[in-house]
């Protein structure tokens, strides 16, 4: 079985194509970059999940099984990033 198409991998078609804000640039302290950082990781899981609840209303059970591992392995990052603001 052969899928075909092209694979365009630029860094600017990437962000062209992303759903996620840019990285504000004007952070002055640590707990500033930590909580940025936990929101952008936290909005990345944010497509996963509706992603699983999109394919379990299709029936596609492996989909659904990808997207969970996706979603968990992203929604433990923003506690590991979190865990610095103690």
């Amino acid at each position: 079985m052969r899928l075909g198409g092209v694979a365009v991998g630029r860094v600017q078609t990437a962000a062209k194509h992303s759903t996620l804000q840019g990285y504000p640039l004007a952070l002055e302290t640590e707990r500033e970059q930590v909580e940025a950082l936990s929101d952008a990781l936290a909005a990345h899981g944010a497509p996963a999940r509706a992603a699983i609840d999109a394919a379990d209303e299709l029936g596609e059970k492996d989909t659904v099984d990808l997207f969970t591992g996706i979603s968990r392995g992203v929604d433990r990052y923003p506690r590991f990033v979190e865990a610095h603001l103690g």
